[in-house]
C-alpha cells in the first residue's frame, strides 16, 4: 500500500477518536495498547490473530463493539479490501481483519496511529 493510503487512514482513525467522548477515547486507546503488545509478542500470527480477536471483540460489552466496529469499519476497509485476498477473508469469515491487524503491516499501522494520536493530544 502506498504511504499516501496509509497517511489518509491514519488521519481518518486519529480524526475518529478524536471524535469519541472522553471515556470511549480512553477505552479504545486502552484496546489499541493491548492489541500493540499482542503485535509485539512472539506469538504466531494465528495466534495473534486470536488474542486480538478476543480483546478488540470478545471482551467487549455490545456497547463497546458499536464504537470498536464503527473503529475498524473506517480504518481498516482500504487496508482490507485493497490487498486481494485477505478481504476475501473478511468478507466470508471476518477472520480478514484479525489477520491483518496481527501481521506486521497492521502493527505498524497501530503502533503509529497510538503514537501520532498520543502526540496530537499532547499539542493540543
Amino acid at each position: 500500500m502506498n504511504e499516501n493510503k496509509t497517511k489518509g487512514n491514519l488521519q481518518k482513525a486519529i480524526n475518529y477518536i478524536s471524535k469519541l467522548s472522553s471515556s470511549k477515547k480512553e477505552k479504545l486507546m486502552t484496546i489499541l495498547k493491548q492489541v500493540n503488545k499482542v503485535q509485539s509478542s512472539n506469538l504466531t500470527t494465528k495466534e495473534k490473530a486470536k488474542e486480538i480477536k478476543q480483546i478488540m471483540w470478545s471482551d467487549q460489552s455490545t456497547n463497546s463493539k458499536l464504537f470498536i466496529g464503527a473503529f475498524l469499519g473506517a480504518v481498516t476497509g482500504l487496508f482490507i479490501f485493497g490487498t486481494g485476498g485477505i478481504g476475501i477473508a473478511a468478507l466470508g469469515t471476518g477472520v480478514g481483519v484479525w489477520g491483518w491487524l496481527a501481521t506486521a503491516a497492521g502493527g505498524a499501522f497501530i503502533s503509529s496511529l497510538i503514537q501520532n494520536y498520543e502526540k496530537k493530544e499532547n499539542e493540543d
